[in-house]
């Protein structure tokens, strides 16, 4: 074993589900000629392909890169109360699809989803189904909850779904959950993971008992892995069940950060609205609370709850561009204010862009003090004429 044990490493550490023909070929240049060995190597081989190698692709599958895109709380308002969530994990799930397993597929967006979502009061529950004999013998089985929201409890109990196999009680998953929602109180979202593929449309009576029962509180969403034909259009109807919500998806389509945040948003959350700002004669919004220092560029400390309003402001009415303006009193001369007022409108056009609002949708410009909205011969005309305004282009 020793004498063999550098190969066997290399192996295992580097060709995954390796082509076996291609490594006898390796073994027969190294001299390994003797058939008892040559047989007993095999074997070896083989164990560790079915052992190690695929398991190393797969732990390499669960660790493709994801950028979490984060939610800001004080955008959304939550409109759910319950978050359901169903996973595949039957026999059809461990096929390969577009060179992953579908159940890697299925079950990561999931844990995707749950590093997206913020932290919300809510109840949660994971179910899975299917399952092969070495995680369970049970059909489908209630991983998690129903309980408070848990982001490390949800990862946990995902992590735990291995590995894929049985047949695929789809219905007695969502039988099933009639008894965890038992205690469920307010609106229900329902996230089913699924390739739908060797199923009949008894997962639809299931869906409508539910609908029937919950009526308007319930929302079922679906996720497809894969594109069978018959799964596609089994998925689709589901989502339709629950009228006035509900979506059919791709997995494959929500693999972004912001593709994954949009996905949250639909399942869990309504954009807050955000009035827009009084409109001024000439056309803007005056924002005369943000201040610099003194004959600076620098803004006051006083200034920035007010830009995050601007912020939310913009995010919520994201169809908005607009030029930011800087105005000044008519202390120094017009070159100098007209250069500090354009520095200004700068300073502010960078503080939106870090808070997340595009830079495509803004200008910066200086006016200096050729618009005064006040009289310069007072403090308080000209502390009204060292201003920022905003004007909507669009």
């Amino acid at each position: 074993m020793l004498r063999y044990g550098g190969f066997l490493t290399f192996f295992a550490d580097n060709s995954g589900c390796y082509n076996l023909r291609h490594v006898m070929k390796k073994i027969t240049k190294r001299r390994f000629m003797n058939p008892k060995r040559l047989c007993w190597l095999s074997a070896v081989l083989v164990f560790m392909l079915l052992a190690g190698g695929c398991a190393t692709q797969q732990n390499v599958q669960q660790s493709k890169p994801f950028q979490v895109q984060p939610l800001a709380k004080d955008m959304w308002q939550q409109k759910a109360d319950n978050l359901i969530l169903v996973l595949d994990a039957s026999s059809s799930m461990s096929e390969s699809y577009d060179g992953l397993e579908k159940f890697v597929i299925g079950r990561n967006f999931l844990v995707h989803f749950n590093q997206t979502m913020p932290d919300l009061p809510l109840k949660t529950a994971l179910r899975s189904f299917g399952h092969s004999p070495a995680f369970s013998d049970k059909s489908t089985i209630l991983n998690y909850g129903l309980t408070e929201y848990s982001r490390s409890g949800i990862a946990g109990a995902l992590a735990e779904i291995i590995p894929a196999g049985g047949p695929s009680p789809m219905e007695k998953s969502l039988k099933a959950l009639a008894d965890d929602l038992k205690d469920a109180r307010g609106k229900i979202a329902m996230v089913l993971v699924s390739d739908g593929k060797d199923m009949d449309n008894s997962p639809l009576r299931a869906a409508r008992e539910l609908q029937a029962q919950y009526e308007d509180r319930l929302c079922i969403y679906t996720v497809l892995v894969g594109y069978d034909e018959n799964g596609r259009a089994l998925l689709s109807s589901l989502s339709q069940i629950t009228p006035g919500c509900g979506r059919a998806v791709n997995a494959m389509d929500v693999t972004t950060g912001a593709a994954m945040a949009d996905f949250v948003e639909t399942v869990l959350l309504r954009k807050v609205e955000a009035a827009l700002p009084e409109m001024s004669k000439a056309g803007t919004w005056v924002f005369k609370d943000i201040k610099f220092e003194i004959d600076k560029a620098v803004l006051m400390d006083s200034s920035y709850r007010k830009l995050n309003e601007i912020v939310k402001i913009l995010k919520v009415h994201s169809d908005i561009e607009v030029e930011i303006q800087g105005h000044t009193d008519s202390t120094a001369s017009d070159a100098h204010n007209m250069d500090l007022s354009r520095r200004r409108a700068h300073t502010v056009m960078k503080y939106l862009q870090e808070k997340g609002v595009a830079v495509s949708r803004m200008t910066a410009k200086g006016y200096g003090e050729s618009r005064p909205i006040d009289t310069n011969e007072t403090e308080k005309g000209r502390s009204n004429n060292r201003r920022v305004e905003l004007k909507p282009m669009k």
